[in-house]
C-alpha cells in the first residue's frame, strides 16, 4: 500500500505523548543492534547559503527503512519522510514532516527527561517560545507531575502568546519570566529550544540536581551552552555520537579544548537499554544534546502509516 500523508493527517494521528513511547522503542533498538542510523548530511542547495539535508535509518526488526530530507533556503524549510518496506513491498509512504519533526523533537526531550531527570521533578523551565517549544513542554509534562512551568524568550509578545496558548491546551499554570535567570531558578528540568549562536544560559544557572535538554542547536553554528559549562555535568549524552561529532558545537569545542572527551559522552539509547546508568543520585547534573536522528522520524512515520493502512 503506497500512500501520501498530509500535514493535516499527521496532526490527526500523531500525539506528543504517544511519540515518546515510539521513540523509546526506536532508540533502544540502536543499543540492541536491531536498528541502524546514519547521521545527517548537508549539501549546498543555493548560492545564498541554502542546504539540502538528508538523514536515513533502517529498522529491519520492524520491516522498515527510510529517510527524511529537506531543503532550507531563504529562511524556509519543507520536510518530507520517505518510508520503505524491507520485506519486498517497496515504497510505503511519502509523509509531509514539518509537524512530525516538531512532535519528534519534543518527544525526544520528554524521553531523555524520563531517564535522566530526577523522578520527582516538579519545576520546568523552557528557554525559547517558538513552535518547537510547544512540544518540549507538552512532552515533558506528559512524563512528570509538574506543578510549575516558566518560560523565557527574548520577545515579550512571543512568550506571552506561548503562555496563553499552552496554558489553555494543557490546563496548567505557566509563568512568563523576564530573564532566563528568573526562569531557571531552582528548576528541576531546563529545556533549551532556540537557534542562538551563543549560550542562552550561564554556567551559574546549571545547578545541582538539574537535567538539561539542549534541543535547539542541531548544527555547528549554534551553541545554547558554553563549552566551559560541560565540565559541570556529571553525565553527558546525545542521540548519536557520530552525528554529534559534526553538529554539536558544545561537545566539539569541549573535546577540542580538553574539557571532556568523546569517551565521556554517551548515547541515550544505552541508558534506555540499561547498559549504562545515567543519573546516579539526586544531585547529579545531566545533559541531553538532542540533534534529531532519522530512526526517530521513521518510527513516527511507521506508526502513522500503520494507522492509515
Amino acid at each position: 500500500m503506497n500512500i501520501f500523508v498530509s500535514e493535516n493527517q499527521v496532526k490527526e494521528i500523531l500525539s506528543v505523548s504517544n511519540t515518546v513511547n515510539l521513540l523509546e522503542e526506536a532508540m533502544k533498538s540502536l543499543s540492541t543492534g536491531k536498528g541502524f542510523n546514519s547521521p545527517r548530511k548537508r549539501l549546498p542547495a543555493s548560492y545564498n547559503g541554502g542546504n539540502l539535508h538528508f538523514m536515513a535509518a533502517s529498522w529491519p526488526e520492524k520491516g522498515i527503512a527510510g529517510h527524511k530530507s529537506y531543503v532550507v533556503a531563504n529562511g524556509k524549510a519543507t520536510f518530507v519522510v520517505i518510508l520503505y518496506s524491507t520485506e519486498g513491498e517497496g515504497l510505503l509512504a511519502v509523509i509531509e514532516a514539518n509537524l512530525l519533526g516538531q512532535i519528534r523533537t519534543g518527544a525526544a526531550s520528554g524521553l531523555a527527561s524520563k531517564y535522566l531527570a530526577n523522578k520527582d521533578s516538579k519545576k520546568l523551565a523552557v528557554i525559547g517560545s517558538g513552535f518547537q517549544a510547544e512540544t518540549q513542554l507538552e512532552a515533558i509534562n506528559s512524563q512528570f507531575n509538574l506543578d510549575e512551568v516558566r518560560v523565557y524568550s527574548r520577545t515579550k509578545e512571543k512568550r506571552d502568546t506561548f503562555v496563553e496558548k499552552m496554558s489553555k491546551k494543557l490546563s496548567i499554570k505557566i509563568n512568563p519570566s523576564e530573564t532566563s535567570e528568573e526562569a531557571t531558578d531552582n528548576c528541576d528540568i531546563i529545556s533549551l529550544i532556540t537557534s542562538s549562536p551563543i549560550p542562552v544560559i550561564s554556567d551559574k544557572q546549571i545547578t545541582k540536581g538539574v537535567h538539561i535538554n539542549a534541543a535547539g542547536g542541531n548544527n555547528w553554528l549554534r551553541s545554547e551552552l558554553s563549552s566551559s559549562s560541560i565540565k559541570k555535568f556529571d553525565f553527558l549524552s546525545c542521540d548519536d555520537i557520530n552525528q554529534a561529532k559534526t553538529e554539536c558545537k558544545e561537545f566539539m569545542e569541549a573535546t577540542e579544548k580538553g574539557i571532556t572527551s568523546w569517551n565521556n559522552i554517551h548515547e541515550l539509547s544505552n541508558v534506555i537499554d540499561e547498559k549504562i546508568i545515567g543519573r546516579k543520585n539526586v544531585e547529579d547534573i545531566t545533559l541531553y544534546e538532542s540533534l534529531g536522528i532519522a530512526i526517530q522520524d521513521i518510527a513516527a512515520a511507521k506508526y502513522i502509516y500503520d494507522q492509515l493502512k
